[in-house]
């Protein structure tokens, strides 16, 4: 079903994948310069600006880690192998936490629960309404909630480059639906958060094996038709890629309220009010004009032929060159 075009578009934010990003990026420049403004704020700030050419949105939800993690609760060795947090980090996301409220956008946190599960929640509650969801994250394992109605925005080394997944997009990368992500993840492993997967079955592997029996729990049912190197190593690495499953997988049963976030809006002269107050006016000037720009138009497709669009010896006007909104603006960095 066609969307309907005057529903609301949602933005949904993992504020601590963006927080690390904006504090690693700007620390060195805020210590070698003494900056006393709040400096993470103004990158996420920044960054918000920049995803905003993927919309316009009529509401922002910024999704937080809760201090209590529930997963690390029922697997100590989850996320184990990571490097200490600075620590300085943690007191710079609670403050982000209070300047995105002031900003007006929603910020949610649930005990027990990570950014990711909130983010799940709320994409689960805007395709129940119908509304189209974007996701701006870093984290590749929220290419699981790309849908009809949803996309990943995932920054790569820098903003600017920014990847949109689609449904298509995710198939030609990773070679299963969007639907078959986590089942890839669980067989692959993830060592960022210190999972291993099954032994000897790489991501190649695990797509093809998903292409051909669907799921995880559907290729353990057929352990017998696999060849027998494949049988055994699922067999072998059966507990870890189950536990792998039940991490991947969100915390169910968690509500966001996407309508009262809509309802909220998105208030370019309370953001803007808010980050000058703390010394951000780079980033408030951004943010407005970001907001504010009218949509880049669509570009035409290509023909196929020349001669569809122009008559033999017909004299073809110059394409005329679109200037973006920003245009002038430095590239950032984060």
């Amino acid at each position: 079903m066609p969307l309907d075009p005057t529903s609301p578009r949602v933005l949904a934010v993992d504020g601590n994948s963006l927080g690390h990003r904006g504090f690693h990026s700007a620390q060195q420049d805020a210590q070698r310069e003494g900056w006393t403004t709040p400096f993470v704020t103004g990158a996420v700030v920044g960054m918000l600006a920049s995803a905003w050419i993927e919309g316009p949105y009529d509401a922002v939800v910024v999704g937080f880690d809760h201090p209590t993690n529930q997963r690390k609760l029922d697997f100590p060795e989850y996320k184990a192998n990571r490097a200490a947090t600075h620590p300085d980090l943690p007191g710079h996301l609670q403050t982000l936490r209070g300047h995105l409220r002031d900003c007006g956008f929603t910020v949610v946190e649930v005990e027990g629960a990570e950014a990711d599960d909130l983010l799940a929640a709320t994409v689960d509650a805007c395709v129940a309404r119908g509304w189209p969801c974007d996701v701006l994250s870093s984290d590749r394992d929220l290419t699981a909630l790309v849908g009809p109605t949803t996309r990943l925005l995932r920054p790569r080394a820098t903003f600017a480059d920014l990847k949109v997944y689609d449904e298509a997009a995710v198939r030609a990368e990773y070679g299963v639906s969007p639907a078959q992500y986590t089942d890839l993840a669980a067989l692959r492993g993830d060592p960022s958060d210190g999972l291993t997967g099954a032994s000897g079955i790489g991501p190649k592997m695990a797509a093809r094996l998903l292409r051909d029996y669907g799921s995880v729990p559907a290729m353990y049912a057929a352990l017998q038709h696999l060849a027998p190197k494949v049988e055994a190593a699922l067999r072998s690495s059966r507990d870890r890629v189950e536990r792998n499953l039940e991490l991947m997988a969100p915390i169910p049963h968690l509500t966001v309220d996407v309508a009262a976030a809509v309802a909220a809006g998105v208030d370019h002269d309370r953001v803007q009010t808010t980050l000058n107050a703390l010394g951000l006016y780079a980033p408030a000037r951004r943010f407005v004009r970001a907001v504010t720009a009218p949509p880049v138009p669509p570009m035409p497709p290509m023909p196929t032929e020349p001669d569809e669009l122009v008559g033999v010896g017909a004299a073809v006007a110059p394409t005329p060159v679109t200037t973006s909104p920003l245009a002038g603006e430095q590239v950032p960095l984060f």
